[in-house]
């Protein structure tokens, strides 16, 4: 339904979140913090760690938070610039097809005007041939007619 790059991008902000999230709980435990020297016994119970251990953990957590916000930022700059792609190849075609609806109905307003002066050129006024065969129409109807009437009146006597 989705490919595959989209769901890898929600996959990977899911677990900077979880990171994130994960590490907060550290911090709402009371922190108890003693200094020991050598043959001194521990005040509570825990874990013992050195110096260097210690802040290679805080280290690694400071780290993990920034990775995780660089990871973020790049994940948005990328489907920002894949927007901003699609969004340019649509306002191209957009363009391509306005252009073309112009220069379609340009060609259409040439041809509509060549026609019109074409018919004002050659008018096509038959209006006195239409005259001549009415009359001439006219004159073998009633000629029709007449010899009609004088046959029907003949074959009567």
């Amino acid at each position: 339904m989705y490919p595959k790059e989209t769901k890898n991008k929600f996959i990977a902000l899911v677990l900077c979140l979880t990171i994130i999230l994960s590490t907060t709980g550290v911090y709402a435990q009371d922190s108890r913090i003693t200094n020991l020297q050598e043959d001194q016994p521990a005040p509570y119970a825990g874990v013992l760690m050195d110096t260097n251990t210690a802040a290679e953990v805080l280290a690694r957590e400071e780290y993990n938070k920034i990775e995780c916000k660089l990871k973020i930022k790049n994940e948005i700059e990328k489907i920002k610039a894949k927007n901003l792609l699609e969004m340019g190849t649509l306002q191209a075609s957009f363009d391509s097809l306005k252009e073309q609806n112009f220069s379609i109905l340009k060609i259409k307003d040439a041809e509509i005007l060549r026609l019109q002066e074409l018919a004002f050129k050659n008018p096509n006024d038959n209006a006195h041939w239409w005259m001549a065969g009415g009359v001439v129409a006219g004159i073998l109807t009633s000629i029709a007619i007449f010899y009609a009437a004088v046959e029907v009146r003949d074959s009567g006597q």
